[in-house]
């Protein structure tokens, strides 16, 4: 429905220029014109803040009292995604569309926030809902059957089938300790997310089985998470997993599951979730994994400077200060604030010394500022824990190839891959490495050939292969794949390089040549440019 909205705005739009065309210059016409001009400037500015995933921006820009259905629309669809709701039922009663149901969202939403749950269910009696409101309607109708049947027996309901959410519901009407064996069947699931993990872990903590709360935390949340801040201050009143929840938080994390659920590969996902996610921080303004998430949407639409306003709202206190911390560190080397990239790294630092995740952020820095030695011992600080991984041993062994300790290296990469024999990763870097140092060319090409069955469209791995062919001198083999990466990654100054080195040995000068120079455009890093300038001032009298 949204997509078909766009589509009549943008119809409207071209219409409107056509017509503004043919108006006359008299007076009336000339007012009439700057109204239009008006609304077209309005439109387009809002249309394309949506388009660009800014919903919030058009919602300022048309926040006045509108006469025109069509922005009217407009202001509704970017109030409703940036979960301006009771603003976005004003503009739909004002528009009284009635035969479509996206129109109705805002007040299915507002009686779920006023306590209003009979209510809410008759919204979209006769209509398809804008989402399956089905798996919410269903919990609002268990809370109702539970409140006006004091008599049912808890026999009654199956432990297969039971949720996180219905036994949060059900922890209102029975006393916790008779809910045991439902929370027991949810425990051994496989599937639970970060947030049926907090929420369980709440329910244990509610019954005083703080060995199990405590055992969900370490075995289910990942090193993301401050999992020893956690078990210390679940007791706290910050802590909104502690408590029997009301329906409104019940409600609350279902909307989050059901956003968590849909694929991010769709543009149109994108609205669609970000209203789930408003709706569920509307619902619990404390839901944090909610903002994180919305942050992660906004950073996939490079709408950076919202991801880090929703960040900023997650506060010290929270369990999910760390991972906002470490995703605001992501977007800000994406956007390249390398000074305040560095003030948030060590401010983490000295928050969090020993978690992995942060650590890794840190061997990064040193690795980029090409401090080996520094990423070297954080690496080995990292192998000295408890639970090391084959990408502790990758990332170690890297780390030793760049302080020139080869030999080392080289035996970590083959007892992982043989531990590992498909680990394609270790199989490109290997192969990639001989190859440069022209060594066991034979063995390169078996290795880079293997990662290629595996993965046969990366272009990373294509390029090592070019470059293996290239260091063997089968130049023409060699160009064939260097080609082939470089339509897979147009932008890497590295291959397009080693695609200019390939023309080169095979007589195309005036290609390699442009090579070179376009591999200049790519590049950052002031050594490489200085080597590829040589080449240039060294051969270019072949021209």
């Amino acid at each position: 429905m949204i997509k078909y909205i766009f589509f009549l705005f943008i119809t409207f739009t071209v219409t409107s220029c056509n017509i503004n065309n043919k108006i006359s210059h008299s007076a009336d016409n000339i007012a009439d014109r700057k109204n239009n001009n008006s609304y077209s400037a309005n439109y387009l500015t809002a249309n394309y803040s949506i388009n660009k995933g800014d919903a919030f921006t058009a919602s300022q820009i048309l926040d006045k009292n509108l006469q025109s259905h069509k922005l009217l629309e407009i202001k509704f669809i970017s109030n409703l995604i940036s979960g301006k709701f009771e603003t976005a039922n004003k503009v739909s009663n004002k528009l009284q569309i009635s035969d479509n149901y996206i129109y109705k969202l805002p007040k299915y939403i507002l009686k779920i926030k006023k306590g209003d749950f009979k209510e809410s269910l008759n919204v979209f009696k006769n209509h398809q809902s804008f989402f399956n409101s089905s798996s919410l309607n269903y919990l609002i109708k268990f809370w109702i059957d539970q409140t006006e049947n004091n008599d049912k027996h808890l026999s009654e309901i199956s432990l297969q089938n039971t949720s996180i959410h219905k036994l949060l519901i059900l922890e209102n009407f029975y006393n916790s300790k008779n809910l045991i064996k439902i929370a027991d069947a949810i425990y051994k699931k496989d599937d639970l997310s970060i947030l049926d993990t907090l929420l369980l872990a709440g329910f244990y903590f509610r019954i005083h089985n703080i060995e199990k709360t405590e055992k969900l935390i370490m075995s289910k949340l990942s090193n993301q998470f401050d999992q020893s801040y956690i078990i210390k201050n679940f007791f706290k009143d910050e802590n909104i997993f502690r408590n029997v929840q009301t329906l409104q938080n019940i409600l609350s994390f279902k909307i989050y599951n059901i956003a968590i659920q849909r694929s991010l590969k769709s543009y149109y996902d994108y609205k669609y979730q970000k209203i789930l996610l408003e709706f569920s921080l509307f619902l619990n303004p404390k839901m944090d994994i909610s903002k994180y998430f919305l942050a992660e949407i906004y950073h996939l639409e490079t709408m950076n400077d919202i991801a880090i306003r929703y960040l900023d709202t997650i506060n010290k206190d929270s369990f999910f200060f760390l991972v906002a911390n470490l995703k605001k560190l992501t977007i800000l080397k994406t956007e390249g604030i390398n000074q305040k990239y560095e003030t948030t790294l060590f401010k983490i630092v000295r928050l969090w010394p020993k978690n992995k995740f942060v650590l890794y952020k840190l061997a990064n820095y040193y690795k980029f500022k090409n401090e080996y030695l520094n990423s070297l011992n954080i690496y080995q600080d990292i192998l000295k824990s408890n639970e090391t991984t084959d990408r502790d041993l990758f990332l170690y062994a890297s780390n030793l190839d760049k302080v020139g300790k080869w030999k080392e290296a080289k035996k970590l990469f083959m007892e992982l891959l043989d531990k590992n024999p498909k680990d394609t990763y270790t199989l490109n870097y290997l192969s990639y490495k001989l190859a440069l140092r022209e060594q066991e060319l034979d063995i390169a090409l078996k290795l880079i050939k293997k990662a290629l069955i595996l993965d046969p469209e990366n272009g990373y791995f294509l390029d090592t292969l070019g470059w293996v062919e290239f260091k063997r001198k089968n130049y023409q083999s060699a160009v064939y794949f260097l080609e082939k990466s470089v339509s897979i990654l147009p932008t890497s100054s590295e291959i397009i390089d080693h695609l200019g080195d390939c023309y080169f040995m095979l007589n195309r000068e005036r290609e390699a040549f442009f090579e070179w120079k376009k591999a200049l455009k790519y590049e950052n890093d002031k050594s490489k440019i200085s080597k590829i300038k040589e080449k240039i001032r060294k051969h270019e009298h072949l021209l």
